[in-house]
């Protein structure tokens, strides 16, 4: 994604993502929903088909979210804070 973008875009953007990956509505994605659990249906290799979405459409490096011992991600809101940080990080030219 070229140019800045907002926290509020970036949070709809990866709801959309997360919905498209375990083929449900947006609204059915809710933000507090747990990506790295079964709650939303993803197993560690949608979880690592994901971040390789989320990489591609925000041009920014993830860390892996489905190694063993990884911290894990937590909500939706919290993936797309996290995104929205290396979005930043990113467009103020520095690396996370």
């Amino acid at each position: 994604m070229d140019g800045i973008i907002d926290n509020d875009l970036i949070v709809a953007r990866v709801r959309a993502l997360i919905a498209d990956a375990v083929r449900q509505p947006v609204a059915a994605i809710p933000l507090d929903a747990r990506v790295d659990g079964s709650e939303l249906g993803l197993d560690s290799l949608g979880l690592i088909k994901l971040t390789v979405r989320i990489e591609e459409t925000f041009d920014i490096t993830m860390p892996d979210i489905a190694a063993p011992g990884s911290a894990p991600f937590g909500s939706v809101r919290e993936v797309a804070a996290l995104v929205a940080k290396q979005v930043a990080a990113r467009q103020a030219g520095g690396a996370l």
